[in-house]
């Protein structure tokens, strides 16, 4: 298991966390919010626990998934490259990256909301910085997506308006036990899922400035992972047998597979593929690997 740094964080860095959790999130000016805060989002992404989702999930107090919608702004964009294929391929290319911006940019708020969490309950400085930089990565990977779901609609599109979610006081060893069930399942599992599609998705795919994004996310999602399982880890030191049981429980309700959103298949998908959008894990091995590198984050004895 992994071991961080005990050290308590600085007061200027709680100042700013408590900052952070007043604006806009981080990396995304306010000027790009765009629109109303969407309650029911109308992407094609569907609220369920088997679907991996890129990024860190944004989720309400029930668990559901949390994102606001896109908007179409009024600036026109030309990609001689990206204009000259079909208009279906255009289409769901489009609609595939601006899901996946909208994700991204969720994640934005879900590490900010996780920073806001790890300082109430006096984490390590070296947590809350990386989450803060991870806050920052996801708002680079919304950019990424945007552009790119631009350069197929040929307009360019805004993130919509997100806020960080109220919570109910908790008491530490009650945060301390949602923190760590939220790092297993949401963080190690899903954000390692989510890289190890990526970079296939950027192994197989052909056009650059897909392979240039893909490359990035997959490499700071792995991040994430890594940062979650820091999480995990310290929680667990923390808060001792409550903490560890919660956890024991939770690695036993993981889903024995999760999936990608469906992918059209009345448009060529050779197409598709070379732009990133296909079913990067069709057997189900990926996950499998995941699944089996996140349950070896528990002690040995839970295992």
């Amino acid at each position: 298991m992994t071991h961080v740094n005990a050290s308590r964080p600085t007061v200027g860095l709680r100042v700013r966390l408590a900052l952070a959790a007043l604006v806009v999130p981080l990396g995304i000016s306010a000027g790009s919010c765009k629109g109303g805060l969407t309650d029911t989002p109308t992407t094609t992404v569907p609220s369920t626990e088997n679907v991996v989702v890129v990024g860190r999930p944004l989720r309400r107090r029930n668990g559901r998934l949390h994102w606001a919608r896109s908007r179409r702004g009024h600036g026109r964009l030309t990609d001689r490259q990206a204009l000259s294929l079909g208009a279906a391929e255009r289409a769901a290319l489009a609609e595939h990256w601006r899901n996946q911006g909208e994700l991204e940019h969720a994640s934005v708020i879900a590490f900010n909301d996780l920073a806001h969490r790890l300082a109430q309950v006096d984490a390590p400085d070296e947590l809350l910085r990386r989450t803060v930089r991870a806050a920052d990565q996801e708002a680079n990977h919304t950019r990424l997506c945007f552009d790119l779901a631009g350069r197929y609609l040929g307009e360019t599109v805004h993130a919509g308006r997100l806020r960080r979610p109220r919570r109910l006081p908790r008491s530490r060893t009650s945060e301390l036990t949602q923190l760590a069930v939220d790092a297993l399942r949401d963080g190690v599992l899903n954000e390692g899922y989510a890289a190890w599609l990526a970079v296939g998705k950027a192994e197989r795919a052909t056009d650059q400035r897909v392979r240039d994004t893909l490359q990035v996310i997959a490499r700071d999602e792995a991040q994430h992972a890594a940062l979650s399982a820091d999480v995990l880890a310290w929680c667990l030191a923390e808060g001792g047998e409550p903490v560890l049981g919660a956890v024991i429980a939770s690695a036993g309700e993981l889903p024995a597979r999760m999936y990608e959103p469906a992918i059209p298949t009345d448009v060529d998908g050779h197409t598709l593929a070379d732009h990133g959008l296909f079913n990067a894990d069709q057997d189900g091995e990926g996950y499998a690997e995941v699944l089996r590198d996140t349950l070896r984050h528990l002690p040995v004895t839970a295992r």
